[in-house]
């Protein structure tokens, strides 16, 4: 049994009722039977069945959570570990593929993707569109906010909030692509327009048993789902990162795969005379390259970037959201020119104005790579008298392994160090703390031996 988590209002009804929640079922519906995390709908065909499913799709044979035998009227199909992406295009033919006529723009990575998807957002809206988010922040469009409890929500609520958004005038959605959605087919029967990669680190290893199985997953975005997107009438509009080595090596995968024409950006290749202040980034732009249209590069003109984001790190996302606008035909130097007023991102290196003359920043960095950044972004002067106070913590029922990892990176780059409690869950908060507090002990044993 699988709940839909992002709740809709359809402005049009859908085809037919299609749904993984046993309790949602009625006359008519067709039913998917799918092993989650917490129930599995495998157990509850009898009820979706009783409730009056007229189609009912598995990943295995049917079984009930009781001895009685499943009595069906209706035919079961039983598609292994095809059932997903079934259910995927499905739910798009239910909403009446309203992907095929949005603009989809997916962004995946291990670290920006919500700042990532912020810029692309703000760039298409300022230069005519009307764009559609969705990611770690919930939904976004035309000034509604929606929460999401996952970053990339379950098919059916996807192709119904694409529904809604294409009814109500959205031409575009940018949206995060996580590693877990990717691999259990939630954005599968999507049509992508552009798709980009950001960069890769340990991460979601509670999840994925290895890194190389990490970068897999991120991949397929880029090779099945571009092959599906094309079967659909679009020619995906590949980029990623060369500045991270995995950026590199997924173009080559691709390339030497499907033969797809790939755009890498760099900051080597596209950025010179970076400066980074506490009021935001400047930089020149060189568009050079990031598109197959002459008339988005203006020859090998370069640009004055300006955006009130702060940390040269943030290079990285401001690169990634150019080169997708630019590869689906925005002016580069009329998307240059939309930074100059971006809000910034909740939560991401967001300052806090104070009368104190303190500069406080309140940063999701969940991951190390992430922690490092900032704080290394946020480096005083060496002569000057500024100290660093860092205050965070590890959540519970999470990737352990980064935990000291964590606490031996802000011990090296904070002068104090304050832990905290970070959403336990279902964990000993002292215990999470005694985890991270291994490696800030190892880090001060280290400063100490030099």
């Amino acid at each position: 049994m699988l709940a839909n988590v992002l709740p809709c209002t359809s402005v049009s009804k859908p085809k037919f009722h299609i749904t993984a929640n046993s309790k949602e079922v009625r006359p008519g519906s067709v039913f998917f039977a799918l092993k989650g995390a917490k129930h599995d709908g495998h157990h509850f065909i009898q009820d979706a069945i009783n409730a009056g499913a007229s189609k009912i799709f598995s990943e295995q044979a049917p079984q009930s959570s009781t001895t009685e035998p499943i009595s069906t009227p209706v035919k079961i199909e039983v598609l292994g570990s095809g059932a997903r992406k079934k259910l995927g295009e499905l739910a798009s033919e239910a909403f009446g593929h309203p992907t095929h006529s949005l603009k989809m723009i997916g962004i995946t990575g291990t670290s920006g993707k919500t700042t990532t998807s912020y810029l692309v957002q703000h760039i298409l809206n300022h230069c005519g569109f009307s764009c559609a988010r969705i990611g770690t922040n919930g939904t976004s469009f035309k000034g509604q906010e929606t929460e999401t409890s996952n970053t990339t929500p379950d098919p059916i609520t996807l192709q119904n909030y694409f529904a809604d958004v294409l009814a109500n005038g959205a031409t575009h959605v940018v949206m995060e692509v996580s590693s877990h959605s990717l691999d259990q087919d939630r954005v599968w029967g999507i049509a992508w327009d552009a798709v980009t990669f950001l960069n890769l680190s340990p991460e979601h290893m509670d999840y994925h048993p290895t890194l190389e199985h990490y970068f897999e997953t991120k991949s397929r975005l880029f090779l099945e789902h571009a092959i599906f997107s094309a079967a659909q009438g679009k020619r995906t509009k590949l980029s990623s990162n060369f500045d991270n080595s995995y950026g590199k090596q997924l173009a080559e995968k691709v390339s030497s795969s499907s033969g797809d024409h790939f755009v890498g950006f760099s900051i080597e290749k596209n950025i010179r005379n970076l400066k980074t202040t506490p009021t935001g980034i400047s930089a020149d732009f060189l568009a050079e390259g990031l598109s197959q249209t002459a008339s988005s590069q203006h020859g090998s003109q370069w640009l004055t970037l300006d955006c009130p984001l702060f940390g040269t790190f943030q290079i990285e996302n401001i690169l990634a959201a150019l080169t997708v606008c630019i590869q689906l035909g925005i002016d580069s130097k009329q998307a240059v020119g939309t930074l100059k007023t971006f809000p910034g991102v909740p939560g991401r290196m967001e300052s806090i104005q104070n009368s104190k003359g303190i500069f406080v920043f309140v940063d999701y960095a969940h991951k190390p790579e992430a922690l490092e950044k900032v704080l290394r972004a946020i480096q005083p002067d060496p002569a000057s008298a500024q100290r660093i106070f860092t205050v965070f913590g590890c959540g519970g029922d999470r990737d352990k392994t980064k935990r000291p990892v964590m606490g031996a990176i802000a011990a090296e780059w904070s002068h104090e160090l304050i832990l905290t409690s970070d959403n336990p869950r279902t964990e000993n908060p002292l215990q999470i703390l005694a985890e991270i507090e291994g490696g800030v002990k190892s880090a001060q044993a280290k400063r100490k031996a030099k």
